[in-house]
């Protein structure tokens, strides 16, 4: 059974980067520390813990602008993908936002994952962009509704 839970000890948050870094950074051959950004103390931070406590997924949520959420660093490790663990972070996330009244939740979303995204009604709003010299991004935003 997977718990979605905000990661309270400074175990969990080691555990909580050290997936980030795993999945999003270190595959680019990125140095340590580029899994996270400027945005991370005003964030809420969600990860996904299975019954052995592993870290198997993880996700952020922080105001945008007055009404826009995003979410970012949406990660589900390799081992654990296809099991229904980034929809249960999604949800989440959406919930959250919405208890925050924001009307609209936006992600940058690799160019691979916008079939991921759109799958739960997200839509691409901009236009390519290039993340750290290779990973190109589009920004993609859901309307909520209350």
């Amino acid at each position: 059974m997977i718990t979605i839970k905000t990661p309270a000890t400074k175990e969990q948050f080691k555990a909580y980067y050290a997936l980030r870094y795993r999945v999003l950074r270190e595959p680019g051959g990125h140095p340590k520390g580029t899994e996270k950004d400027d945005y991370e103390p005003i964030s809420e931070h969600f990860m996904a813990v299975n019954d052995a406590g592993e870290v198997v997924g993880a996700v952020k949520l922080y105001e945008k602008a007055p009404g826009v959420g995003h979410l970012s660093h949406l990660v589900v490790a390799p081992e654990h993908q296809h099991q229904g663990i980034g929809h249960l972070l999604l949800e989440q996330v959406e919930k959250r936002a919405r208890e925050k009244g924001f009307k609209t939740l936006g992600a940058m979303s690799r160019l691979t994952a916008t079939a991921y995204f759109e799958k739960y009604g997200f839509r691409i709003t901009e236009l390519p962009t290039i993340h750290l010299g290779t990973i190109h991004l589009v920004w993609m935003e859901k309307k909520l509704d209350s």
